[in-house]
């Protein structure tokens, strides 16, 4: 009566079974958080894409409606409801004159150099 016990061989099988699964199930996960990461990644920079279109958008329909660019950031969110997620990105804006258009840059806050300009 030898039906219920293991031999060796069907020990070191079901351990490897085990490791193989186990194995498996972390090269799946890495995958899955290495997806969500990149996921991110692309995300903001889209959020940076749509931030640099509405500061540029908002330029321009200020110089249209008033006849000069705005002076700040600060003024086309009070006027013209720009907002923009401040933690992740710093937009600078340098005004050269009042018919001039200004020089805007949009920059990731924590991004190694990564620097879009807007309308030179």
């Amino acid at each position: 009566m030898k039906r219920f016990t293991r031999t060796r061989s069907e020990e070191r099988r079901t351990r490897t079974a085990v490791i193989v699964t186990v194995l498996f199930f972390f090269a799946v996960l890495g995958l899955f958080l290495y997806g969500m990461g990149q996921v991110d990644s692309g995300a903001v920079r889209n959020q940076e894409q749509v931030l640099e279109e509405a500061v540029n958008r908002d330029v321009t329909l200020c110089y249209a409606r008033e006849g000069r660019y705005p002076e700040s950031v600060k003024y086309l969110e009070d006027h013209y409801g720009l907002t923009y997620d401040k933690d992740t990105f710093s937009v600078k804006y340098q005004l050269r004159g009042s018919n001039i258009r200004p020089y805007v840059t949009v920059i990731r806050k924590g991004a190694s150099g990564d620097m879009k300009g807007l309308g030179a």
